[in-house]
């Protein structure tokens, strides 16, 4: 039975991990929003289009892209990846209540969720971690600029432990954009966790501060997730 996974947390909780580790095990694409806009709106194409560049300087500064534009365009992708015959796991989004919940024009994310895979499929994972952890594990992060693969906060080295690639630092985690990241995650994204729990779908909170292997297990457990 195809399955769909959102996990929140705020920004260096381990989204990411824990998405590539559910994807790599239960036959899910774990679609990573902050590394498919990033790269989205950091192209030569995104130049010639007024829209792009709007979602770019909201991006690159630490606030939320427009929601509406943010919606229509993860919807693609999640129908684009249930047609395909395979679970989706969300390491973010959405990240506000109209993205989550849509309004009178415009479906929201969950809203195409339960279309594609139906309601008793869907699990939302909240990753605890206090916002001191948060910040020191951003400060640390790296990513390799081949495969994109994250270092783990404690891993020494300039170079990525899987393909050997050059580390290099995103632009999301500069130090103001991070605090600003944090902001926006509280104020705008937090608020989506009650209305989860008002409409009943599957929900689990996890504390994020044990090494992944351990988190992971916790929510393979939590929500009962089968090979």
């Amino acid at each position: 039975m195809k399955k769909a996974v959102v996990i929140y947390g705020p920004p260096g909780a381990g989204k990411g991990t824990q998405a590539e580790l559910l994807a790599r095990n239960f036959f899910m694409i774990h679609f990573e929003s902050g590394r498919y806009l990033e790269n989205l709106l950091h192209t030569p194409e995104a130049k010639k289009s007024k829209i792009l560049e709007r979602e770019k300087s909201l991006f690159d500064t630490g606030k939320l892209c427009t929601p509406s534009w943010v919606l229509g365009t993860f919807s693609r992708v999640v129908r684009a990846v249930g047609s395909a015959g395979y679970g989706i796991v969300f390491s973010g989004p959405p990240r506000t209540l109209f993205e989550a919940v849509g309004g009178k024009r415009q479906k929201g994310l969950f809203d195409v969720l339960e279309e594609v895979y139906g309601k008793k499929n869907i699990s939302v994972v909240e990753l605890e971690v206090g916002m001191k952890v948060s910040g020191k594990r951003n400060e640390a992060r790296y990513v390799c600029s081949v495969c994109g693969l994250p270092r783990l906060s404690w891993a020494k080295g300039a170079r990525c432990g899987f393909c050997d690639g050059a580390l290099k630092k995103r632009v999301l985690d500069d130090p103001e954009v991070v605090k600003k990241r944090m902001e926006e995650y509280v104020e705008r994204t937090k608020p989506i966790i009650a209305e989860v729990k008002r409409r009943k779908y599957k929900y689990v909170c996890i504390g994020a501060t044990k090494r992944p292997e351990k988190v992971f297990q916790d929510i393979v457990r939590r929500v009962q997730l089968k090979k």
